[in-house]
């Protein structure tokens, strides 16, 4: 059986570990060794720990200040290191004795390309595990990031070639060939897409394999519904919101003046905000909620455009309503536009009247339409046949 090292260098939360862990258990079910290598070692060791799990603290940097917002992936590598020779040579180093710590035979890498550099040095095949953002196409130089600002393409070609002769001068003193454009970062053995063609951060990617999404990590609870205001049984709204969600406050202020039965997740949420918007029918929950259970009796979701809840409910036929919080966030919330099953709430912009998106994502029927094709679609999909695959072929490339 093999050893094998998830890689996660970038992004916050729980959101990478818990995509990852359905995944983990099935190959520790086959008997393979899955070493974790993670940022964020205070946030996400406790869950780790519960799920019978050891992990590593992963080599990375604070993000370094750079004029304006990201313009592409390239223009993220150089904020964490990827502008500084000296930086990126010893976070590889880093990476590349923890794949030798943990006698990795095959790196799967989640939002790590420091990870996948020092794979490399190492002759170690690498399965990039992404949702589709961190995975930018193959394309010089890598492709602007926010499309509705055209910029001139000699702007990212000195982003692209920057960050590119950092990556030489690293490859180079391991004695290796230098690449030719930043996007050979990423020319890997197994370029695993964990998402559907339709939420690809990139809309232009071109030809590739989608494998579709994982089952939910399983970590929620079942929730009782609060009784609607009205004498009615109304539309049940369940939503996930976060601290640095943008009008998080104005969200809940428009959820508590609809009369529908709301649930609410809100893990960081401020005890006074809380305590200024209960409702008799707007439920605070104080762990996640089964995820299943409120795609099958929610009428809508309210969500921070995370990817695992936005997916699940749009499985479910179902819209929703977001508020993202980064680019990230931002792009799969455009795609969710693009195929008419939801709102975007634009950071970006002004508030809006946030009561009547809610009220328009329930009366307007084309919303709801949108989702339940999509639902359609994909109506044969079984999540069950993906982590199968995912498993066999990770046992090719470690074999």
């Amino acid at each position: 059986m093999s050893s094998i090292l998830y890689a996660w260098e970038f992004g916050a939360n729980l959101g990478h570990v818990g995509a990852f862990m359905p995944l983990a258990k099935a190959l520790r079910d086959h008997g393979h060794t899955v070493h974790w290598g993670v940022t964020q070692a205070a946030t996400v060791g406790d869950y780790l720990a519960s799920e019978g799990f050891s992990w590593l603290a992963a080599p990375s940097l604070p993000e370094q200040p750079r004029q304006g917002p990201p313009l592409s992936y390239a223009d993220i590598l150089l904020r964490f290191g990827y502008a500084d020779p000296k930086a990126l040579f010893g976070l590889t180093g880093a990476w590349r004795e923890l794949m030798r710590l943990t006698g990795a035979r095959l790196v799967l890498t989640d939002h790590a390309p420091t990870a996948v550099l020092a794979a490399r040095t190492l002759g170690l095949p690498v399965m990039m595990f992404s949702n589709g953002f961190t995975v930018p196409p193959m394309v010089n130089p890598l492709p602007n990031m926010r499309p509705w600002q055209p910029m001139p393409g000699q702007q990212l070609q000195a982003i692209d070639d920057t960050a590119r002769n950092t990556v030489n001068q690293v490859l180079a003193r391991h004695g290796l060939p230098a690449i030719s454009c930043t996007a050979q970062l990423f020319d890997v053995a197994e370029e695993t897409l964990i998402t559907f063609p339709e939420l690809d951060h990139y809309a232009d990617r071109g030809p590739a394999r989608y494998w579709g999404s994982l089952p939910s990590a399983g970590t929620g609870f079942h929730a009782d519904w609060p009784a609607a205001q009205s004498t009615h049984s109304g539309p049940k709204i369940f939503a996930y919101l976060r601290r640095e969600t943008p009008h998080h406050e104005r969200m809940l202020e428009a959820i508590a003046a609809t009369p529908c039965s709301a649930l609410l997740y809100f893990p960081d949420i401020d005890p006074a905000l809380r305590e200024r918007y209960a409702r008799p029918h707007l439920r605070f929950l104080d762990r996640p909620a089964d995820i299943g259970q409120m795609t099958r009796e929610a009428d809508l979701a309210i969500t921070y455009s995370s990817l695992a809840t936005t997916t699940a409910f749009l499985l479910a036929g179902k819209p929703i309503l977001l508020l993202p919080g980064h680019l990230e966030q931002f792009l799969l919330a455009r795609r969710v536009v693009e195929m008419g099953a939801g709102i975007l709430v634009n950071p970006e912009q002004p508030e809006t009247e946030l009561k009547g998106l809610i009220t328009a994502l329930i009366q307007e029927s084309g919303y709801r339409a949108n989702a339940e094709a999509f639902a359609r679609k994909y109506a044969a999909f079984e999540q069950q046949n993906v982590l199968d695959n995912l498993v066999r072929r990770i046992e090719e490339l470690s074999a």
